[in-house]
């Protein structure tokens, strides 16, 4: 499996991440208010959930036309904040890493390939201990349209065989990081997602709760109100006639 070397996957691990085992199936305009909240709080967290009905997201320069032609039948379209193809929630689990903006005299955080990079090799060894062959890609393959599991890129995750196995999709705001990924098409065993986070950070703080800090349903119902489920969001404006997030 290609990975980062030693020194540079031990340079970037963190020093401490929030791991939110998130209880509660939420819609798919609450999962992506949910991580995109996360992203303004402080510290990192790692964020795995579940779905309360089916649902297709698509990234964010994509259309809602575009996603219902690829996966129709869903209950729910969403655009995401971060980039990346069309993906049908439908199947497999979901999970959402965010990292902080570096204090301001402290170097930025590393490109996107190298975060990229970074972050699927952690999650490889995850899933490898969890019973999953696999591997990171080290090419990208011809393109098999906006369907995101059609056209694996460098470092996404592919079993033996090269089907993928996993993707994300990233957006950088204000020198903090939004990482939303998926896994498919495999059956880890319990625990991949403790692994995943002690691999990722040196300590690890673990929640269980459906408000992961006072105050949280609150700014959730807001986010969405304002942004996820006004109808500029789902349009080709993405929001930006009537948000400023």
């Amino acid at each position: 499996m290609r990975t980062l070397s030693y020194a540079a996957a031990d340079a970037l691990r963190l020093p401490q991440i929030t791991l939110w085992l998130d209880p509660l199936p939420r819609s798919g305009y609450e999962n992506m208010a949910a991580d995109e909240l996360l992203l303004h709080r402080p510290g990192a967290w790692l964020r795995i959930y579940r779905w309360r009905e089916s649902c297709v997201s698509f990234g964010y320069f994509d259309t809602v036309a575009t996603a219902r032609s690829i996966f129709p039948g869903a209950a729910c379209y969403i655009r995401r904040w971060t980039g990346g193809g069309i993906v049908d929630h439908r199947h497999g689990a979901t999970y959402t890493l965010t990292l902080p903006a570096p204090p301001a005299n402290a170097l930025p955080l590393p490109s996107a390939s190298v975060l990229y990079a970074h972050i699927h090799g952690a999650l490889a060894q995850a899933l490898q201990s969890a019973g999953v062959p696999c591997r990171l890609l080290t090419h990208d393959v011809p393109s098999g349209g906006r369907a995101c599991w059609a056209s694996p890129v460098t470092s996404d995750i592919v079993d033996p065989t090269g089907r993928k196995l996993a993707g994300a999709g990233q957006r950088r705001h204000r020198g903090a990081v939004l990482h939303q990924g998926l896994i498919q098409q495999c059956s880890p065993l319990p625990g991949w997602e403790t692994y995943l986070a002690h691999l990722l950070a040196v300590q690890v703080r673990t929640l269980r709760a459906a408000s992961p800090w006072p105050g949280f349903p609150s700014e959730l119902a807001e986010l969405c109100k304002l942004k996820y489920l006004a109808p500029a969001w789902e349009d080709e404006s993405h929001g930006r006639r009537s948000s400023s997030h």
